[in-house]
């Protein structure tokens, strides 16, 4: 049975995009709800901020979570799925293991070294954030999950703020403040701040905030040295911190090794290596052909030629420059006896380095660390995108693709690609001289591929740069979407 309409929205039970049903209200804000959910297809709980269709702060709501789908960072809660479309429009994002600050403080303030190990973590997944031109500007208790071993998910980037039209002249410098007041409470069960319900204001002796050690004896010097420095930065606590990536490095130098009597501290979280791509070669012209030794023409006799040898003479010239026109090039002029150029036989032109691309370039492309693995030669690797909701990348992103650098200018003449083996992707082969998607003109387009395709240009394509780019995804096995790519090799002359 449907459930019945509320005036706030969705309830319990609806179901979403035909996959996502309701379970638990969370919260909610600005025309917004969010929830606990159940995707049915992939049989696993997410996060769904369904948002009202008439909402002012829709469309820089929709912006901020495509833009948050494109940042790689683990300790970034992933964003699955987004429709502005859909009635009612909503975001999809992963729900994390773990469990919220929020909640750990409910039992008291947490061991010192794990707090500081936590919000470290925490304050360089904003770095990433930042770099990719994403604040939170909205931190909370209810911002971090944390797991045992100190690995933190932070929840709400880019998209808190755009809900709530929160903003800051120095976004980093608000995020570093509001990861400090985290620190504080995790270390006190405080919170030095307001608009915060969940826990009890900070004492203020003298009419200021006291220093977490004021409130928490033993707790190590240098935790509590930072804690202030990055909260107030005042009074006997050395220079302030303005930073995320200093805020993290002084967390890191004071976290020392010790006992811990919280949660015990664990490995920090392994990323994948990214390697190096191959350097890129600078531009070189291409060495000018090289033509047949053509004979000394027969010099002209000194007897004048008749009147009708000149016209003669002058319609050979003009079919002479026709033939020129219409591409006979020199050949048209080629004296008897001398023998046509040779044709330069295509050979296969393996490229420079590879690397992931999305709609900004290679700083949002997916899964790079894979890039290469496309160029290795080796059938049994290969890049892959990331998974999507649908075939359309769960309307977070128009496109997503490969990139191949050359080294130089070649001209392909052919590409032979190898798929995965599900038919379904639709994409474009596009060329240009720099790595950017409007400098990379479009050479050959294929709709629904699969397996191994051979792409040939309308006409031989001159280039450094050739990009493969993916339009619509393929169905994979567990009823998402994602493109497989296990091999490129191209054709050409250099």
């Amino acid at each position: 049975m449907k459930p019945a309409p509320h005036a706030d929205g969705p309830v319990p039970g609806a179901l979403l995009a035909g996959r996502y049903r309701l379970a638990e209200r969370l919260g909610g804000q600005d025309g917004a709800t969010e929830w606990r959910a159940a995707d049915e297809i992939l049989a696993r709980t997410v996060t769904v901020r369904v948002l009202a269709p008439g909402s002012p702060h829709l469309a820089g709501v929709m912006a901020a979570a495509r833009t948050a789908s494109r940042i790689s960072d683990p300790r970034l809660a992933q964003i699955f799925d987004a429709d502005d479309h859909a009635e009612p429009p909503y975001i999809v994002a992963e729900w994390p293991s773990g469990t919220r600050l929020a909640d750990l403080l409910t039992a008291g303030p947490l061991e010192p070294r794990y707090a500081a190990r936590v919000v470290a973590e925490a304050a360089e997944a904003l770095a990433a954030a930042h770099a990719a031109g994403l604040a939170h500007l909205c931190l909370g208790p209810d911002s971090l999950w944390c797991r045992e071993g100190g690995e933190v998910t932070v929840t709400g980037v880019g998209i808190d703020a755009a809900l709530t039209g929160a903003q800051a002249a120095d976004p980093a410098l608000a995020d570093t403040r509001g990861l400090a007041r985290l620190l504080y409470a995790a270390l006190t069960g405080y919170w030095p701040g307001e608009g915060q319900d969940a826990l009890p204001p900070a004492p203020r002796p003298g009419g200021r905030i006291a220093r977490p050690v004021q409130i928490r004896p033993g707790i190590p010097a240098a935790i509590d040295s930072v804690a202030w420095q990055a909260l107030a930065g005042q009074g006997g606590g050395g220079r302030p911190i303005l930073g995320l990536s200093q805020l993290a490095m002084k967390l890191a130098v004071g976290n020392r090794p010790g006992p811990p009597s919280g949660p015990p501290p664990g490995p920090a979280p392994t990323l994948p290596d990214r390697p190096a791509l191959a350097p890129i070669l600078p531009d070189r012209p291409a060495p000018a052909p090289t033509l047949p030794d053509r004979p000394a023409w027969q010099r002209p006799s000194r007897t004048p030629a008749p009147r009708r040898r000149t016209r003669l003479a002058a319609v050979i010239l003009v079919l002479a420059v026709l033939a020129v026109l219409a591409g006979g090039g020199w050949l048209a002029f080629r004296p008897a006896g001398t023998p046509p150029r040779p044709a330069v036989a295509a050979r296969a032109l393996p490229p420079a380095s590879a690397a992931a691309f999305g709609p900004l370039g290679e700083s949002d492309g997916d899964n790079p660390q894979l890039a290469r693995l496309a160029i290795d030669g080796s059938p049994a690797t290969a890049w892959h995108t990331q998974w999507y909701t649908t075939a359309a990348f769960g309307n977070l992103k128009p496109g997503t693709g490969l990139l191949l650098d050359m080294g130089r200018p070649v001209t392909i003449t052919s590409a032979q690609i190898t798929l995965g083996a599900a038919a379904g992707a639709d994409f474009q082969l596009r060329a240009g001289g720099q790595p950017g998607l409007a400098d990379l003109r479009p050479v050959a387009r294929v709709a629904d591929a699969g397996g191994v395709v051979t792409v040939r240009p309308a006409r031989p394509a001159r280039a450094r740069y050739l990009l493969l780019w993916f339009t619509r995804l393929p169905p994979y096995s567990s009823g998402t979407f994602e493109a497989i790519v296990y091999d490129v090799r191209l054709r050409g002359t250099p």
